[in-house]
């Protein structure tokens, strides 16, 4: 399977809050508990807050035959969102989604990339060399979330 990493494209503007939800709700469940997985990604999805935000921060998409298996958020030298659809995790689509930030915070000389992760997301960027910076409790709603502060120095 060929992965496509492409800019933002407002046709997948529905799809990128469907993917956000439904994979922090299929593969962070061993992490948080379902309370704590509603109040980060609500079921009850608003597309017109979704719909403002990707038009501001348009994330970088990771394409195979034109369905959206994952996307990031990138600007300055901070990774806000970054997904990989539950059915397509191990394929080498997270990869190819860093690797594209890696290549564009080079274009633009920055030597130190930011970003915040669940649990289930940190051994990801253990694995490519981030490292924690500090244990972040985060309340959404009502809700308690433990994230992680991570920094990569980049050569």
């Amino acid at each position: 399977m060929k992965i496509q990493i492409k800019s933002y494209d407002n046709s997948f503007k529905k799809d990128i809050p469907i993917l956000f939800t439904n994979t922090i709700h299929k593969t962070c469940s061993k992490d948080y508990t379902q309370a704590q997985l509603n109040a980060w990604a609500n079921p009850n999805i608003d597309f017109k807050i979704w719909e403002q935000r990707v038009a501001k921060t348009k994330p970088y998409l990771a394409i195979i035959q034109n369905k959206l298996v994952g996307f990031v958020e990138f600007y300055e030298d901070y990774i806000d969102c970054f997904y990989i659809h539950h059915e397509y995790q191990g394929m080498g689509i997270g990869k190819s989604l860093l690797e594209h930030v890696l290549s564009i915070a080079k274009k633009n000389n920055v030597f130190k990339i930011r970003v915040d992760v669940s649990i289930t997301a940190k051994p990801f960027f253990e694995k490519f060399g981030f490292k924690q910076v500090k244990i972040n409790h985060v309340k959404r709603y009502k809700e308690e979330l433990i994230n992680f502060s991570m920094e990569l120095d980049i050569k």
